[in-house]
C-alpha cells in the first residue's frame, strides 16, 4: 500500500472522505478493518466527535478509493464511449431516468434533464470521470520573477 504526504492527510476532510466510501458501497465495518481500528472509531469521526484517525490509520484511510468499494463503476468506463448520447448512455449503464443518472454523476437532476436526449454528452468532470478519463489538471501560472510588475503603471497614470 503506498502511503500519502503527510501533509496531504494532516489537510484531508476525514468525515467526508468516509461518507464518500460508503456512498460507494463501503461498509463502516469494511473501513475499521481496512484502518486497523474499531467500528467505533469510524462512528466517532462520522459524528464529529474524533476529527481524524492516528498516523497509520489515516494513511490506510486516505489511500481508500470508491472504486474499491464498487467495482461496477470502476468497470463503466471500459463499458461507455465518450461520443454517446444521454439516451445511449442511460442505455448502456441500465438506468431509466434523468434522476437515476443524475445521481450516479452527483449532478443537479435539472442540469442532467436539460440534457438533449440525442447530443452528446458534456465534457463536465463528473462525466468524464465515469467516462474513465483522468482529470485534466490547470496547469500552473509561472512565477514572476520581478517583485515589482504589479506595481509600474503606465507613464499617463504617474
Amino acid at each position: 500500500m503506498k502511503l500519502q504526504d503527510p501533509v496531504v492527510c494532516d489537510s484531508m476532510d476525514w468525515k467526508s472522505h468516509i461518507e464518500g466510501l460508503l456512498s460507494a458501497g463501503a461498509t463502516v465495518d469494511q473501513l475499521a478493518a481496512g484502518m486497523g481500528v474499531t467500528a467505533n472509531a469510524i462512528r466517532e469521526i462520522r459524528a464529529g466527535r474524533t476529527r481524524s484517525p492516528r498516523a497509520e490509520a489515516a494513511f490506510r484511510l486516505a489511500a481508500m478509493k470508491p472504486d474499491q468499494f464498487c467495482p461496477a463503476i470502476a468497470a463503466i468506463g471500459a463499458l461507455v464511449d465518450s461520443r454517446m448520447n444521454k439516451r445511449a448512455l442511460r442505455a448502456r449503464l441500465g438506468l431509466s431516468t434523468d434522476k437515476q443518472l443524475a445521481k450516479l454523476l452527483k449532478l443537479p437532476v435539472e442540469q442532467v434533464e436539460a440534457w438533449a436526449d440525442d447530443d452528446m454528452v458534456p465534457a463536465l468532470p463528473q462525466v468524464m470521470r465515469l467516462l474513465g478519463h483522468p482529470e485534466q489538471q490547470v496547469p500552473a501560472k509561472p512565477a514572476n520573477d520581478d517583485p515589482d510588475a504589479d506595481r509600474i503603471a503606465p507613464i499617463e497614470v504617474a
